[in-house]
């Protein structure tokens, strides 16, 4: 005989079809519902927490926080949750999630004197496969979800072990048949595929709502069921259950495709304050919780309805907002420290020999080894830079520059140059801009084919036709690649979340190249502006072809005007591919719907890096990558509507990205998508090197993913991991010393650093002491 165990609950989307300022009142009401039904019904519990709702309570009503606090010290109300919003689960890097754990598991301590030992993801679609190992280092034993349903995997049971390339796991749980408005009859169509003991989450959704009298009543009558928390039903369950090792990836995949805008403003913000983390800790300069805002702000902008681009078109004006607060207080706190540091380096260039220097910031793990734009300013009176220029550095090792176009549009008043040079990772290197004297050329052939551009290694053809390129390997002397980044739209007649159709329609045309021109040739690269049109959009395409490098960029200025179509850029494919995840990688095979990609993909032929796609289709042989999706905003298709009518459309207006093909070369992510910091510095002494830096691990394959401050004292975190799958003692290289860890195969390992007496303690995500 089944046995129910019931959840009271409220789906509560603190954005979605409406904005936060009414989700604010709504919630209001709902909570105060929930305490009516506590006065009322004895042995009623309700399950939920999310920190920032709670500080909406906490700001707007302090005496219903208090009563909530009180209810949480009795046991009657459950904190389900302890991350800081039901999160989207692939568009975000692996150090959001831990963040997600960090601040919304801290605020519940402080708070309520306890952690949560569930994350009630009810509602995300799809859940990265990194998730159990980050869940169970930040004090949580359980995951309870809804998506993918059984329609898009199928489980051997709704209760089973989840576990984590490393090894670790939680209890996880798919709860079928929620928020039923009828108890009786959910658990009477739970019975029809379940047996014995079963969790069944009650109460109202989304926009608010306690769980009703007559469920409650319903409960109280019925004898096999009975109240409970989330908690009390995992703790039921037996030790041996099925293990699933694998992501758990949704078909209804509008939102791994949906509003590129919001996806890419969570990524620089995300850099932005990882960036600004670690130059206050080279700048010993704590500025935690300034930049702990910062990170509130980014979380809550990972709620899975704001980044899936599933909610209405004014939400997007508040994220936003948001994401431009804490990238612009991240920013500030990055040059407040970095030139700090930099005033006290002794500059390589000395008066009258030259005017300014470049001191170039690589506040990535790995070494940088590429190319580097950097601008300065004329004393216009005078020439000092109206030629072209080289740098040198503080050894006198000179490295040419190609002089490419500046920023403003004033000639004869800025000078604007790339040049290849090597970084050391977590650190800074100088060098003196040094006018040589020669003549300062953008373009060295202005009667070159723009179509046909040689470089060491390849060939380069754009057709003509469609703009779709093809590379030709010079040494090995034949074709690596045809119909490379061709540009074509289908027809997409899918709701926002695409739960109406499982994939694409038919093809609806290419963008057409109307004019091309090469805009910048010299010695180091040439580049391509390729201008097309497709209806009512244009796309203006950049190629950047290096002389002597194993790659090519390309960067798109999109005027997107299409409603119910997507654009995609194709290339020749495989039957499988290796595809980026937060903190890891997926081999997938083919399939109609469009999946998640986390900056990368890799097939048997080329590796790519982007800063603006974060999801792709591959069927017939062909990958699809998706640039631009443009459903109706807020459009859940549960009846006909006239897709004529007048409704906003998601993507309209102008879109910019940069994308990274890698033919014959190993590919380094960050390095590409966070670009190093360029200070354009006067001649001054000073006590610093020229060269430094302030953090590294010697071993490959061994990340550094976060430096901060301490949460609560004295010293520093720097978290590593393994990307190889092999255990191995590494060490860790920092100004004041050597220190050094064992590190297991895939793990995430988290080090508290006292810097004064030269300690190193393994602590969790929480930086709690192991």
């Amino acid at each position: 005989m089944n046995h129910y165990f019931l959840i009271g609950n409220t789906h509560f989307d603190p954005v979605w079809l409406w904005t936060w300022d009414e989700a604010m009142a709504s919630v209001r009401a709902t909570f105060g519902s929930v305490l009516e039904r506590m006065r009322e019904y004895d042995g009623f519990i309700y399950s939920f927490a999310a920190p920032p709702v709670f500080e909406w309570i906490r700001h707007t009503d302090p005496r219903m926080f208090a009563e909530i606090k009180q209810l949480v010290a009795d046991g009657r109300w459950e904190l389900a949750d302890g991350w800081w919003v039901q999160a989207d689960c692939y568009a975000a890097c692996e150090e959001s999630y831990i963040r997600q754990g960090l601040y919304g598991q801290r605020y519940l301590k402080e708070h309520f004197n306890l952690y949560a030992e569930t994350v009630f993801n009810i509602d995300s679609f799809g859940h990265s496969p990194v998730l159990p190992q980050i869940m169970s280092k930040s004090g949580i034993k359980y995951y309870c979800f809804s998506r993918p349903e059984n329609r898009h995997i199928k489980l051997d049971d709704s209760c089973f072990l989840w576990r984590s390339p490393d090894g670790s796991t939680v209890l996880a749980y798919r709860a079928d048949c929620s928020y039923m408005q009828d108890v009786r009859e959910a658990a009477d169509t739970l019975a029809k595929n379940k047996n014995g003991e079963i969790m069944l989450i009650y109460g109202v959704t989304d926009h608010g709502g306690a769980p009703t009298k007559r469920s409650i009543q319903d409960i109280r009558d019925s004898d096999d069921m009975e109240f409970s928390t989330v908690a009390n039903v995992f703790r039921r369950q037996s030790d041996t259950r099925s293990v699933v090792s694998e992501e758990l990836i949704t078909g209804d995949f509008g939102p791994y495709s949906n509003c590129t805008v919001i996806k890419k403003d969570n990524a620089r913000a995300e850099y932005a304050v990882l960036n600004a983390e670690r130059a206050s800790v080279f700048a010993c300069r704590n500025n935690r919780h300034e930049l702990t805002q910062c990170w509130k702000d980014i979380l809550f902008n990972q709620f899975h309805d704001i980044l899936g681009g599933a909610s209405i078109k004014q939400a997007y004006v508040d994220a936003r907002d948001m994401h431009g607060r804490a990238i612009s207080t991240a920013n500030e706190i990055t040059h407040f420290c970095l030139q700090s540091i930099t005033k006290d380096i002794g500059m390589p260039g000395k008066n009258p020999d030259n005017a300014w220097n470049a001191v170039i910031w690589n506040l990535n793990d790995g070494n940088y080894d590429g190319y580097i734009e950097a601008e300065v300013q004329w004393a216009h009176e005078f020439p000092w830079y109206s030629g072209a220029v080289v740098l040198e550095d503080s050894d006198g090792v000179r490295y040419p520059a190609q002089n490419i176009m500046e920023r403003s549009v004033i000639p004869g008043f800025r000078s604007r140059f790339v040049w290849k040079a090597d970084i050391p990772p977590m650190g800074y290197k100088t060098f003196k801009v040094v006018c040589s004297g020669g003549e300062a050329r953008r373009i060295e052939d202005k009667n070159a084919d723009p179509t046909c551009i040689n470089t060491r290694y390849y060939r380069y053809d754009i057709s003509k036709e469609d703009g779709a390129l093809s590379v030709y390997d010079n040494i090995k002397d034949c074709t690596i690649g045809c119909n490379m980044l061709t540009p074509v739209c289908y027809s997409d007649t899918g709701d926002t979340w695409c739960f109406n159709i499982n994939g694409y329609g038919a093809k609806s045309g290419c963008f057409k190249p109307e004019k091309m021109m090469i805009t910048e040739s010299g010695i180091h690269r040439t580049t391509v502006k390729c201008v097309s049109r497709f209806s009512d959009s244009i796309a203006e395409v950049y190629y950047t072809f290096y002389k002597n490098e194993h790659y090519f960029d390309l960067q798109y200025r999109i005027n997107w005007n299409e409603a119910h179509t997507v654009f995609k850029l194709e290339l020749n494919g495989s039957d499988t591919l290796e595809a980026g995840v937060p903190g890891g990688s997926v081999i997938r095979g083919g399939g109609e719907a469009d999946m998640p990609m986390h900056k990368w993909m890799k097939t048997d032929k080329i590796t790519l890096i982007t800063d603006s796609v974060f999801s792709y289709g591959m069927h017939d042989g062909i990958i699809g990558l998706t640039l631009l999706r443009s459903p109706i905003f807020g459009d859940l298709r549960i009846s006909d509507i006239d897709l004529n009518d007048d409704y906003p459309i998601m993507e309209q207006g102008i879109h910019e990205g940069k994308i990274r093909i890698f033919l014959n070369a190993e590919a380094e992510v960050d390095l590409f998508c966070n670009p190093c910091i360029v200070i354009a510095e006067a001649n001054h002494e000073g006590t610093l090197p020229p060269v430094k830096s302030y953090a590294s691990v010697r071993e490959k394959g061994v990340r550094i993913t976060a430096i901060k401050h301490c949460e609560d004292s004295s010293g520093i975190i720097v978290r590593i991991r393994d990307y190889t799958g092999t255990d191995r003692n590494i060490t860790l290289t920092l100004p004041d010393a050597d220190y050094y860890a064992d590190l297991s195969a895939y793990e995430i390992k988290t080090l508290k650093i006292d810097t004064n007496r030269h300690i190193i303690t393994v602590v969790n995500l929480l930086e709690d002491e192991q």
